[in-house]
């Protein structure tokens, strides 16, 4: 079952909910709850982040249920984290400074 947005979820601080950020479990947008001059609003480049944000806070997206034993990941996003692969880079070479 989706519940509408915010729906008891806090996004982190310094993002656009709904544009650079969506919660664990993704966004589905309600098309047909929006009106006409929201999907204008939409269509306009550089201000069309500010209208997801709108819609974030109106509940015009439903979040989606987090997966069965799902915690909902980091709060960056579902990416692994990046560490050293092992391997040295094959292509690097210490050059002289000089003299």
């Amino acid at each position: 079952m989706s519940v509408p947005t915010p729906g008891g979820v806090v996004p982190p601080p310094r993002v656009l909910p709904g544009w650079n950020w969506v919660p664990p479990g993704g966004l589905d947008l309600r098309p047909q709850d929006l009106p006409w001059w929201v999907r204008t609003w939409l269509l306009l480049p550089l201000v069309d982040r500010y209208a997801h944000v709108w819609m974030w806070h109106h509940g015009l997206y439903s979040l989606a249920p987090l997966p069965p034993g799902g915690d909902g990941g980091e709060p960056s996003g579902d990416r692994s984290p990046r560490g050293p692969s092992g391997r040295p880079p094959a292509l690097v070479r210490h050059l002289p400074l000089g003299r």
